[in-house]
């Protein structure tokens, strides 16, 4: 499991104003979180007579705060409230992936990506689909900056004329200074956009080296192979 930062817009924000609760938030509803800078958008801090209590108080007021347009850490955050060993204060600098050793991963991040609401809408067949092609859209799947190579001195993942498969490195989308690969197998869930058994040709290259992209936009235009599937 690796968590990384979520850029993107912020559709709902809502952190109670209440006593004993202070807020410090850089970010609102309708604001745009940046790929170029830091991801936090807000620190919660909670009062209470004693560590027991601040517990109680800060899991209680995460369960009614809404944020969404984005993923956030509070699913894992209200995780670490719950668990035992958190509450018993007998853990170290360990605690974070022993904890993930105990929980329910898939779960957590599916309720990590759920609040993140419908603008963190999934990309299906019919999104991916070039009316009267055989052509398929490869989109961004998230807001960040594009690169074609590496480095600046290294050869292009791919040019257009390349043929493909589907484990081929197309791009590196970059957030917040983490580097991830792009390529068509990451698209593949539950349901397969570009199945195994299929190579392409790309056709098209839609962005230029250190341009951002926001979730959606078109990268790459792909055409299956003729006589392979």
């Amino acid at each position: 499991l690796q968590f990384r930062p979520h850029p993107g817009e912020i559709i709902d924000f809502e952190l109670p104003v209440e006593e004993n609760v202070e807020i410090i938030a850089a970010m609102g509803a309708g604001k745009f979180v940046s790929p170029y800078y830091d991801s936090l958008i807000a620190q919660v801090v909670v009062h209470a007579e004693d560590r027991n209590g601040a517990i109680a108080k800060m899991l209680d007021y995460l369960g009614r705060a809404k944020i969404s347009g984005i993923c956030t850490n509070i699913p894992l955050l209200i995780r670490v409230l719950e668990d035992q060993v958190f509450v018993d204060g007998v853990y170290d600098t360990g605690y974070l992936p022993e904890l993930l050793k105990r929980t329910d991963v898939e779960s957590l991040v599916s309720e990590i990506e759920a609040s993140a609401g419908q603008a963190s809408g999934g990309i299906d067949a019919a999104s991916i689909s070039i009316e009267d092609s055989d052509e398929l859209r490869v989109v961004s799947p998230s807001t960040a900056i594009f690169y074609t190579t590496p480095t600046p001195t290294s050869p292009e993942y791919v040019n257009v004329g390349d043929q493909i498969d589907i484990s081929h490195t197309m791009c590196q989308l970059e957030a917040f200074k983490i580097f991830t690969p792009l390529s068509l197998q990451d698209f593949n869930g539950d349901s397969v956009l570009y199945p195994d058994t299929q190579r392409y040709e790309v056709t098209r290259i839609n962005m230029s080296n250190g341009q951002q992209v926001n979730q959606g936009d078109l990268l790459f235009v792909v055409k299956p192979l003729a006589g392979e599937a």
